[in-house]
């Protein structure tokens, strides 16, 4: 009996100090990730920074985590069409895009607000595999006025990091994602959006 104990003890001992490793590396590399967003950097640099934090992922993305439903906002991406990159500047958000998800219930919702109109496009989701869902848009919204969305419009989209506040993911055109939680980190994350947009 004391053998197994003091077994327990010594895996307790080597599992905590190597998980606040891991902790420590995940902290940094996010912080440098979004530092590198903020300075207007190339994608290629933000994608080499982006595949350092995903590296530290260790299989904790994957649908089935409570971290992954909620709100979340998108601080950057590779696609100049979403984040509003090819609209005038006038019609462009000046906060971060959202993007709510609900596991359970199948269903996503992206969001901008532009010129004070809440523009968005609402969507069904089913698993793929542990970390990705098939995506078929639904209904688009400009404001009050609803339209639904082509047949043949869907996606896909897998998760490649997640944890308590940050969400990386990427798309079956090659796009990839930044998003912060919307609970606790509002603030962060339009400082975030407001820094690369300067720079566009």
């Amino acid at each position: 009996m004391a053998r197994h104990l003091a077994l327990i003890v010594a895996v307790i001992l080597i599992i905590y100090p190597a998980n606040a490793f891991v902790g420590s590396l995940r902290s940094r590399a996010k912080a440098s990730l979004l530092d590198i967003v903020k300075s207007g950097a190339s994608n290629d640099d933000v994608l080499a920074a982006v595949q350092s934090v995903e590296r530290l992922s260790l299989g904790d993305a994957k649908l089935s985590s409570p971290l992954l439903p909620g709100n979340w906002l998108m601080v950057w991406t590779t696609s100049d069409s979403i984040a509003g990159k090819t609209r005038a500047p006038l019609f462009q958000t000046p906060t971060p895009p959202e993007q709510l998800i609900d596991i359970e219930n199948g269903r996503a919702l992206n969001a901008e607000k532009v010129l004070g109109i809440v523009n968005s496009v609402q969507a069904d989701i089913t698993p793929a595999t542990k970390n990705k869902v098939n995506v078929q848009f639904k209904k688009f919204k400009v404001g009050p006025v609803g339209f639904n969305a082509p047949e043949g419009l869907r996606g896909e989209l897998s998760v490649t990091y997640l944890d308590d506040d940050m969400r990386i993911s990427r798309g079956d055109k090659g796009n990839a994602f930044i998003l912060l939680r919307e609970s606790n980190s509002r603030d962060e994350a339009n400082e975030i959006w407001k820094e690369w947009r300067k720079r566009w």
